[in-house]
């Protein structure tokens, strides 16, 4: 029989459902957030005619099944097979110009994709994070959208001396009443003043993570925050940490190389291959515009999991391997609870898109 009807242009459709961070070419005095705007609205609208194309495809598929399952079981003869190839051939005549403005799209698509790959390639160094700052939805936590150069340049020093994550939590009014303080105790009992506040925070963001990959890990750090609030200290920084080793085994390894492929990875283990991504930044000059987010997430964790035999901050390898009340201190907790929900938020995001896009903010 003639075949020529058969929709197989169909059956290989590219994906293009996740949402990639798009960027601009760096103009000298050029304000880039409308034409960032721009290419986010058009990604943004490649994906929701994809997604309501799908149901045509997935119908051409079966409306081609049935027509094969007719024609081996009673032939090509038959009238039920017949009608099922006139109907088939109605289908795709009405089908076919809403599938090819997607084929149009398409080539929109391919265009950001490339300004995308230049993005990636674009480094930051230090007078770049102004130009951060004007388009800092689509490169920082939504928590932290609306900070200046300096309390940027803060909130990383803060990671690394204080073994904190503040990406998606807590409320940038937090964020910034930790700008002025001198000393890293003091800055763990604002955390503790505000703990109540520090803890609504996670958990409104943990909401956002949803892959089917994170749901035990999620639960349990839903665990840590009501453990937190009920003065349980111990146990909630005990299960922070154990959510914290859980992640970086199952998928926070691979995340990391993901994030920084430019890196060699010559260490071993959580710690060495932290240590590579942040090390290999040189003091964070070198990091790329799409590399900012990962590395607030990853600034902290290399004290959490460094292999001293002493500390100042959290770190999850003493406390599994040495409990005692030295390792388990009520200004841990939040740090804990804090570094373990930003490692989840971020590898949300990579899961739920392949090959590293970008997904929400």
């Amino acid at each position: 029989m003639n075949n020529e009807d058969a929709p197989d242009a169909e059956d290989g459709e590219e994906d293009f459902g996740q949402e990639a961070e798009p960027q601009k070419d760096h103009g000298a005095n050029n304000d880039p957030s409308g034409f960032m705007e721009s290419i986010r609205q058009i990604s943004a609208w490649h994906n929701s005619i994809d997604k309501m194309l799908e149901p045509v495809r997935r119908h051409i598929r079966q409306m081609e099944s049935t027509r094969r399952t007719i024609e081996s079981v009673m032939g090509s003869g038959n009238a039920a097979y017949q009608a099922a190839l006139d109907a088939q051939r109605q289908y795709r005549a009405i089908a076919e110009p809403v599938l090819a403005l997607q084929r149009d799209l398409s080539d929109i698509y391919d265009w950001h994709s490339r300004i995308n790959d230049v993005v990636r390639n674009v480094s930051l160094p230090r007078a770049l994070l102004d130009q951060l700052s004007a388009t800092a939805a689509l490169f920082l936590p939504v928590n932290l959208v609306g900070l200046d150069t300096e309390g940027l340049c803060t909130i990383l020093e803060m990671g690394e001396d204080d073994g904190l994550s503040l990406a998606w939590a807590p409320r940038i009014e937090i964020v910034k009443a930790l700008f002025p303080l001198d000393a890293r105790q003091e800055r763990y009992a604002l955390l503790g003043e505000r703990r109540d506040d520090v803890l609504y925070d996670v958990d409104a963001s943990l909401q956002i993570v949803t892959h089917p990959e994170l749901a035990g890990m999620v639960a349990i750090l839903s665990t840590a925050t009501r453990t937190a609030r009920a003065g349980f200290g111990e146990g909630a920084q005990a299960l922070a940490g154990n959510v914290l080793e859980t992640a970086m085994k199952k998928h926070g390894n691979a995340w990391i190389r993901r994030s920084f492929p430019q890196v060699t990875y010559p260490k071993a283990g959580h710690h060495g291959t932290i240590g590579s991504a942040l090390d290999d930044a040189d003091d964070w000059g070198d990091l790329t515009l799409l590399q900012f987010k990962h590395y607030l997430v990853l600034a902290g964790m290399r004290n959490a999991f460094g292999p001293d035999a002493t500390q100042d901050t959290f770190n999850r390898h003493l406390g599994a391997h040495q409990a005692s009340p030295d390792t388990y201190r009520p200004e841990f907790v939040l740090p804990a609870i804090l570094l373990a929900h930003a490692l989840l938020r971020a590898l949300n995001q990579d899961l739920d898109r392949p090959h590293g896009k970008e997904a929400e903010a």
